[in-house]
C-alpha cells in the first residue's frame, strides 16, 4: 500500500507518518500544504527547513499553495497515484472533514493514526519513541515566548507538561508549534544552524536555519 503524508515538519504529521509505516504502509510521498490563514504559520514560513528534511528522509515533496487553487490538492492526489493519505490529526474534526472531502475526489483512503487519542498520554507516546522536537512558534496569548527555541524530548517532556497546565499538551489549539529535529525516520539528527524570531501580530515564531 503506497501512500502520501501531510508533512509540515512537526511532532504530529511526523508521528503519523511513523505509525503507518510500522503497520506497512509505505509513505514515499510527502506534502506540504500552505495554509490560506489570514495570521502566519510557523511551520509554511519555515518552508526552506521543511524542503531540507525531505531531501534528508529521501522522500519526494509536493508543495501546495491553497492561497492560490484548492483544487490542486485533489489533482496532486491523483497524480502521485497513491492509495492513501496519512494525516496527523487529533481531534479537529472540522479538517477531517475536509480531508476526506479531498480524499474521496481524489478516489483514495484518509488514514488518520492519531484521531480521537487523548493528548496527554500521545505527547508522552511521541517523546518515548525517540522523537525530538524544537518549539518554533508559540501564541503570546497562551504560551510565552522564553519557551521559543526549546527542546521537547524524553527527558524534558513531563517538565513540559508540569509547566504549561493550562494548554493542550499537543498544542492543539495553535498553542505552539514545533520542528522535529530527530526522529526514528531521519538518517540522523538535524542542527539548528540559526534562528531568528519574528513577531507577528499574537504569533512569535523562529524562521530556521538547518544543517
Amino acid at each position: 500500500m503506497v501512500a502520501a503524508g501531510l508533512f509540515s515538519g512537526g511532532k504530529d504529521s511526523l508521528y503519523a507518518i511513523y505509525l503507518a509505516e510500522k503497520e506497512g504502509v509505505k509513505v514515499e510521498h510527502l506534502i506540504c500544504l500552505i495554509p490560506s490563514f489570514s495570521v502566519p504559520s510557523p511551520h509554511a514560513e519555515n518552508v526552506e527547513a521543511i524542503k531540507f528534511i525531505a531531501k534528508s528522509m529521501r522522500r519526494k515533496l509536493t508543495i501546495i499553495d491553497l492561497h492560490k487553487d484548492m483544487d490542486e490538492f485533489v489533482n496532486v492526489l491523483r497524480s502521485l497515484g497513491v492509495d492513501v493519505l496519512v494525516a496527523g490529526d487529533v481531534y479537529i474534526e472540522e479538517h477531517k472533514s475536509w480531508l476526506e472531502k479531498i480524499c474521496n475526489e481524489a478516489d483514495v483512503n484518509l488514514l488518520e493514526p492519531l484521531f480521537g487519542r487523548d493528548t496527554t498520554k500521545l505527547f508522552k507516546e511521541i517523546f518515548n519513541s525517540g522523537f525530538k522536537a524544537v518549539i518554533i512558534g508559540v501564541d503570546n496569548r497562551c504560551l510565552g515566548e522564553e519557551w521559543l527555541g526549546f527542546t521537547l524530548d524524553k527527558e524534558t517532556a513531563a517538565r513540559f507538561l508540569s509547566r504549561v497546565r493550562r494548554v493542550d499538551p499537543l498544542g492543539e489549539n495553535g498553542e505552539y508549534h514545533t520542528l522535529v529535529t530527530d526522529c526514528p525516520l531521519y538518517p540522523k539528527p538535524l542542527k539548528i544552524k540559526s534562528a531568528k524570531k519574528i513577531i507577528a501580530g499574537n504569533i512569535t515564531y523562529l524562521l530556521l536555519s538547518i544543517i
